[in-house]
């Protein structure tokens, strides 16, 4: 399947099935001193993307109006000019009537809100940061004129913590004041879970380890995934990556472990279960991360027969099933499918005949330019490892041409098994491993379990190593 039309499909069919408008009404009313652009946009958060949602145009006033007779979903939205560039962003929060001015020069700290508390609030929020980040830099700056364990940098330290302590209190009378609120939400989402004492070491020293398990565990404490407004800001896709790259060990055991606890947060939510769908499906459809294919085969299998699944275009949805279906019996782990084909000297070889510790399979063809790169690469392994390892190669041309096949083998000196995969007693050999370019290689262990795919010679000889030591 090709993967940037499949997300292409997926992106058309969220977009559209996206209930960005629902219900009542909304007027937005943007005027913004020194713009002089004709045309504003106002757009959504949807994860990592940004959707239009209207278009308006300056009056003879030069203000813009965004008028609708639905309610705009309630999160985090953008104002930009005609040409995308981004101007500030500002809260819909239930609100029918919004009014915001400011000055272009000047944003977003001009920006005032003449009905909306919860803008007003957010406004005066980046105001106050501003100033503070201001007072900060100072602070930092005066720090590096002093060397380590002067008296001077004592006191701007103590200050530097003041100055943090004052920002998280005003941050905490927001949430605490607005409970419920959107705005209070918002800013829930930036703070770090409140965590106990790291606990010590026999040696006296932190545990890091129980220190990073507690933070993971914890990582989702002030963020409520079951409530679709935080799927329309800028923060939660960062915070899901977060956790699925930072704070997850890349194994594909432990990487399906955190999607479902991803999945069991977001509760009966459907706008949390289509992003979260859309946007794990296509991040671990197209992984080239070896084994991760089982992280996308298993969202399909646990979630694509779920009804809030209805989101995605029927087509797309299949085709996406199909693909699991093809890559379920190749994953790491699974036994290798059986190939019985015939070799130059037109006799059956099957794969589970070859007896030896491993088995490397190896799809190729004479005319593949990478292939002709390989080729001497894994005849120099093969000749110096072959009995150290106990490896034997299973070689599968991939042009039908006997001619061609065995003219390259001869000139490559390719002294394994050969055997030319269109003449088949099984299965097409493209369809049981998903080959449909060259060269591709598998690596099998004794009772032919895939233990590697679609590695390079410059790989095998490091894995083989690293398997033999952890034998040992």
């Amino acid at each position: 399947m090709n993967l940037q039309k499949t997300t292409l499909l997926i992106l058309v069919t969220l977009i559209l099935s996206t209930n960005l408008l629902a219900h009542d009404g909304f007027k937005i009313t943007i005027k913004l001193d020194g713009l002089t652009d004709s045309t504003l946009l106002l757009a959504s958060y949807i994860g990592d993307k940004q959707f239009v949602v209207d278009t308006a145009y300056a009056d003879k006033q030069h203000t813009f109006k965004f008028e609708a007779d639905t309610l705009l979903p309630e999160g985090m939205y953008i104002i930009a000019t005609g040409a995308k560039s981004k101007l500030f962003d500002f809260i819909v929060s239930g609100k029918e009537n919004i009014y915001i001015t400011g000055e272009k020069s000047k944003l977003p700290s001009s920006l005032t809100s003449k009905y909306d508390d919860e803008n007003r609030i957010l406004f005066e929020y980046i105001k106050f940061l501003a100033g503070k980040q201001k007072e900060m830099s100072v602070l930092q700056a005066s720090k590096k004129r002093f060397a380590p364990g002067n008296d001077s940098l004592k006191v701007l330290q103590a200050l530097i913590d003041n100055l943090d302590d004052e920002v998280q209190r005003h941050i905490k009378g927001i949430i605490n004041t607005n409970k419920g609120k959107f705005i209070s939400v918002f800013l829930n989402t930036m703070q770090d879970p409140e965590l106990a004492a790291t606990p010590l070491l026999p040696n006296g020293r932190p545990d890091s380890i129980a220190a990073f398990n507690q933070y993971k565990a914890h990582f989702w404490d002030n963020i409520d995934l079951s409530d679709d407004r935080v799927i329309r800001t800028p923060i939660i896709h960062s915070k899901v990556e977060q956790y699925l790259t930072k704070l997850t060990v890349p194994a594909p055991d432990s990487i399906i472990t955190s999607i479902d606890r991803l999945f069991q947060l977001s509760g009966s939510n459907k706008e949390t279960f289509k992003y979260l769908s859309w946007y794990l499906t296509i991040k671990y459809e197209g992984s080239e991360i070896m084994g991760q294919d089982a992280v996308f085969v298993h969202i399909v299998d646990k979630y694509f027969d779920d009804p809030r699944m209805s989101w995605m275009n029927k087509t797309v949805r299949q085709n996406l099933i199909n693909r699991a279906n093809t890559l379920r019996p190749i994953l790491l782990g699974k036994p290798a499918p059986e190939m019985i084909l015939i070799d130059t000297l037109q006799t059956p070889r099957s794969l589970y005949s070859v007896k030896t510790k491993y088995t490397l399979i190896y799809f190729w063809d004479p005319e593949c330019s990478h292939c002709k790169k390989e080729t001497p690469l894994l005849k120099k392994f093969y000749d110096e490892y072959r009995d150290l390892y106990e490896v034997e190669i299973y070689a599968v041309c991939m042009d039908t041409s006997w001619k061609s096949m065995k003219q390259y083998i001869i000139k490559n000196n390719m002294n394994w098994i050969n055997v030319n995969g269109y003449y088949s007693m099984t299965p097409d050999f493209r369809e049981l491993y998903d080959v449909h370019s060259s060269p591709v290689m598998y690596l099998l262990d004794e009772k032919k379990t895939i233990i590697a795919k679609r590695i390079l010679t410059d790989q095998i000889k490091t894995l083989l190593e690293k398997i033999n030591t952890q034998e040992k």
